[in-house]
């Protein structure tokens, strides 16, 4: 299983369940998802209060993805995100890959911290 990173960046107002959404419908079988995590990305700062003033319209809204993907192989995997980002393009978003890397190597990285 491979975990990899993707960041959208749009002048569109999604949130992370409308962009979980979108991935969610265009994966096909063969993309080989198997799981969706979208955050805000810390560049695009915290959320504004509800009752504070909303952000300008142009402003870029900068989210990330991790896609859970059971691929054997990192080349497997790079090109079946890329070929979903391609189905998810559609005016005015912004998609790209940013990182891949093996599930067992984060483990064993994150067993190294703690």
């Amino acid at each position: 299983m491979y975990l990899v990173d993707i960041r959208l960046e749009s002048a569109a107002r999604l949130s992370p369940a409308d962009v979980r959404s979108l991935l969610s419908r265009a994966a096909l079988p063969g993309d080989g998802v198997e799981h969706i995590y979208v955050q805000p990305s810390p560049q695009s700062g915290p959320a504004p209060l509800p009752s504070g003033p909303a952000p300008p319209r142009d402003a870029a809204l900068c989210l990330d993805a991790v896609l859970f993907l059971s691929h054997l192989t990192l080349t497997e995997s790079e090109r079946a995100v890329d070929a979903l980002l391609e189905r998810c393009t559609t005016r005015g978003l912004r998609l790209r890959r940013l990182s891949a890397v093996p599930l067992t190597l984060l483990v064993e990285l994150l067993a190294l911290e703690g």
